[in-house]
């Protein structure tokens, strides 16, 4: 009989990053990821424990009626998501967030609308268990 959890996911796993035109980014040889905690894991959960509670007070603060964000919103509530998920940056940096670091540095750079290739490729690879498959 099959061990089913011998097909058990990690909680983590790397995402490597592409450029705007989808070619794989590397420094000097070396990969540019981006470490993220994955579906299994209690970051993740937590941010569509977030999520719900987000959609349900906007949809209470207009009388039960549904309400989308504005563009701003989505940016930032998304950036904060990601934020909450993502383990560390390697092989990159990003220069205007300053001095910040953890979960600061990863906010910054997710909300910066000029990065926005960076956020779809997370949401993308955040969707999709498989990237989260162990060796």
């Amino acid at each position: 009989m099959l061990d089913i959890t011998t097909k058990a996911i990690s909680t983590a796993a790397p995402l490597h990053l592409k450029d705007a035109s989808g070619n794989l980014m590397y420094d000097g040889g070396l990969p540019v990821r981006i470490h993220l905690y994955g579906p299994a894991s209690p970051q993740y959960a937590r941010i569509e424990e977030l999520q719900t509670a987000r959609a349900l007070k906007r949809a209470q603060d207009n009388e039960g009626k549904p309400s989308a964000m504005s563009a701003d919103q989505r940016r930032e509530t998304t950036a904060e998501d990601y934020a909450a998920v993502t383990v560390s940056f390697e092989n990159f940096t990003y220069p205007p967030a300053g001095d910040a670091t953890g979960a600061d540095l990863f906010r910054a750079t997710y909300a910066d609308p000029a990065l926005g290739f960076i956020v779809n490729q997370i949401t993308r690879f955040l969707a999709d268990w498989g990237n989260f498959k162990r060796a």
